[in-house]
């Protein structure tokens, strides 16, 4: 009696499992918003034309090098050793 209590919550579960949310219709919608969002004219994403990109912003570049020096961490702190400790081990092999 108890094993076909458990198969049939088992059962149950697996069919929560399938059931679709309303976070599983909207889901991807995300990433075509950042594409849009990080294109810098979004009529070219529907008609690219044969236009050759020429020339860039003089500002719009320096502010992104300046920004991209920012991020890069010190030497001294890249060349410190990567120490890993695995399931609580301490030490040599």
């Amino acid at each position: 009696m108890t094993t076909r209590i458990i198969f049939a919550l088992a059962a149950l579960g697996m069919l929560a499992g399938c059931a679709t949310s309303t976070l599983h219709e909207d889901f991807g919608t995300s990433v075509g918003s950042l594409i849009t969002a990080q294109t810098a004219n979004p009529a070219t994403l529907t008609d690219p034309g044969d236009a050759v990109v020429t020339g860039v912003d003089p500002d719009y570049a320096n502010n992104v090098i300046i920004e991209m020096r920012k991020a890069v961490a010190p030497p001294s702190e890249v060349k410190q050793p990567i120490e890993m400790v695995l399931m609580g081990s301490q030490g040599g092999l």
